[in-house]
C-alpha cells in the first residue's frame, strides 16, 4: 500500500523529489570552493590529500585541546597517513613499471610492506629516490604490521572477525603527528 500511495503521490507531482546531488552539486554557492576532482585531479592530490587530512585532524586535536576526540579521531589520522604512503609506493612502483625498471609489478594489493620491499630491492639507479625508499621502511613497517591490508585501521572488527588492533591500547597523538610531519617529508 506505501509503495502504492509513495508512486501515485510521485505520478501526480505531489511528491517532490530532492534531485540535487548533496555532494556533487555546484549550484548555489560560491564558486570559490569548487575543488579539481577527476579528470582536473592527479595521483598527486591524492597523496597530498591524505597526508594533510591526517596532519590537519591531528593538529586540530592537539592545538585545540580536543581531549574527546583523540580517541575517535586517532584511527582516521592513522587510516590517512597509511593510504597517503600506500598510494606514494604504488606511485612509484607504477612509475617505474613505465619506465621498465621493475619488470615484474607487485599484483595490485594494498600490502604495503610487499610494495616497499619491491622498491627497495630494485636498482633503481638514483642514489636519492633510494635515499627516500630506504628513508620510508620504518613507516611501513609500523603501519603494515598493525594494518597489513588495509582493514584495520578502517573497521572496528578484521576479516576475521577479531578486534581491530587488539594488541593494542595506545596511541599517542603527538608522536604521531611528529612521525606524520617527517613522513610528509619524504613522500613529498
Amino acid at each position: 500500500i506505501l509503495v502504492f500511495k509513495f508512486r501515485f503521490l510521485e505520478m501526480h507531482g505531489t511528491l517532490k523529489m530532492n534531485t540535487q546531488d548533496p555532494f556533487f552539486s555546484l549550484s548555489g554557492k560560491s564558486s570559490q570552493w569548487n575543488a579539481c576532482i577527476g579528470n582536473q585531479g592527479n595521483i598527486e592530490n591524492y597523496v597530498d590529500g591524505y597526508m594533510e587530512a591526517a596532519l590537519e585532524l591531528v593538529n586540530a586535536v592537539i592545538e585545540q585541546e580536543q581531549y574527546i576526540k583523540r580517541d575517535t579521531l586517532a584511527m582516521p589520522i592513522l587510516y590517512n597517513a597509511r593510504h597517503a604512503l600506500e598510494l606514494s609506493l604504488k606511485y612509484m612502483h607504477d612509475a617505474l613499471c613505465d619506465e621498465n625498471i621493475i619488470i615484474n609489478p607487485q599484483p595490485q594489493n594494498h600490502d604495503i610492506h610487499s610494495y616497499w620491499k619491491l622498491l627497495s630491492s630494485t636498482k633503481i639507479g638514483d642514489k636519492e629516490l633510494a635515499q627516500y625508499i630506504e628513508d620510508l621502511e620504518n613507516y611501513v613497517v609500523s603501519l603494515s604490521k598493525i594494518d597489513d591490508d588495509g582493514q584495520e585501521l578502517r573497521y572496528a572488527e578484521n576479516r576475521d572477525g577479531q578486534k581491530s588492533l587488539k594488541d593494542k591500547s595506545l596511541c599517542n597523538l603527538e608522536i604521531i603527528r611528529d612521525s606524520l610531519l617527517k613522513l610528509q617529508t619524504i613522500l613529498s
